[in-house]
């Protein structure tokens, strides 16, 4: 009785174990939303022309924003970020709409992710937006300094630039500028409280983007992430070296050896989950980055659509395989398996690098720039 109850015991374990690593698993590669920061970089500058149609198929230019107060707003449909933003925007459009600022809405699922634009279309007719929204075009990219998502820049009434705003940033903070832009009040020139990053646009991407080897470098918890996705698997490349060496030659001093390396993979992975979960909520709004990663992992887990999810279920599977085989070999206990099953071992040992190097392989490929 003891011994069933010890094994209802381990299987509920080990699938809260699992259960937090599907929802966790690293983002590595992977390019968050912008840094929250405050830029003056385009202050005082013409806003050029562009042609572009909006969500419907209706030509939009910038002719269609000469001549009053305007709040361009880049979003992605999938952002998480964005939606928040956009909430806000939401909740400030009677008081812009008192004060003669519009606010026009840039998707930029058309350049970004093409593969989400009909999902994207379906969910703004689902719930539309109060707001003109203009298809994303390579040309708007000149235009605006585009840099990432989201983004909101504040066009004045005579057509140059004013404040912009990189990332999430406090519903007060969208409001002051589009005071300032309606005659009423100082530019916002500094950054609110809630913002991480000092002015002028600087560091809206994590460090380490283009640059790995800052990641080699952990200055802030942020940081720790890129730094601690490396050991897991490296681990499991080493640990599948020594499991086709078993294959070959079988020795029990490999095997003890083998099945160490297995066990230190699996046991990294819990701080490179945590920070994971941290790292995917850092940017997602001014509560806790753990609590906003988590909800983020569990509200978008199984959207195939979204290179991300496909990414973090990629990691579910080598997780999956990584878990399988240490409670296997566990089982064996010291002894050696027999030819038969360390084939299969093996086997499964191959298909779980293939599908790490898979998600690799996503993972470095996604961008949202």
């Amino acid at each position: 009785m003891m011994e069933k109850t010890h094994t209802r015991r381990c299987r509920w374990q080990a699938l809260l174990v699992v259960g937090t690593l599907a929802i966790g698993l690293t983002v590595d590669g992977v390019d968050a939303a912008l840094i929250p920061s405050v830029s003056q970089e385009l202050r005082g500058r013409p806003l050029p022309t562009f042609e572009s149609q909006t969500l419907d198929g209706q030509p939009f230019s910038s002719r269609d924003l000469v001549g009053k107060p305007i709040i361009v707003n880049f979003f992605a449909s999938w952002c998480p970020v964005c939606s928040m933003e956009l909430k806000d925007l939401r909740a400030l459009q009677p008081d812009l709409r008192q004060r003669g600022v519009s606010v026009i809405e840039v998707l930029v699922d058309p350049v970004e992710t093409p593969d989400t634009v009909d999902a994207a279309r379906q969910q703004l007719a689902r719930n539309p937006l109060p707001f003109p929204v203009v298809m994303m075009v390579p040309a708007l990219r000149d235009v605006f300094g585009y840099d990432g998502f989201p983004a909101t820049y504040f066009v004045k009434a005579d057509g140059t630039f004013s404040t912009t705003l990189f990332g999430y940033q406090p519903i007060e903070q969208l409001q002051q500028v589009a005071q300032e832009i309606a005659g009423e009040g100082a530019a916002a020139t500094t950054t609110p409280p809630s913002s991480p990053v000092p002015s002028a646009g600087i560091g809206r991407h994590p460090p380490w983007e283009k640059r790995p080897l800052l990641a080699l470098i952990p200055a802030a918890w942020a940081q720790w992430h890129p730094l601690l996705v490396h050991f897991p698997i490296a681990l499991l490349v080493i640990e599948a070296v020594f499991v086709c060496a078993l294959l070959v030659r079988p020795n029990e001093r490999v095997a003890q050896v083998s099945v160490g390396l297995l066990g230190a993979a699996v046991a990294s992975l819990v701080p490179t989950v945590l920070t994971g979960i941290r790292d995917a909520g850092a940017d997602l709004g001014p509560d806790s980055p753990f609590w906003n990663g988590l909800h983020d992992r569990l509200t978008h887990l199984f959207r195939l659509e979204s290179s991300v999810s496909l990414h973090v279920l990629f990691g579910l599977a080598v997780t999956l395989i990584a878990f399988g085989r240490l409670a296997w070999r566990l089982r064996a206990g010291d002894r050696l398996l027999r030819r038969g099953q360390r084939v299969a071992f093996t086997l499964v040992t191959l298909l779980g690098l293939w599908v790490l190097f898979g998600g690799g392989q996503v993972g470095g490929g996604i961008s949202h720039r």
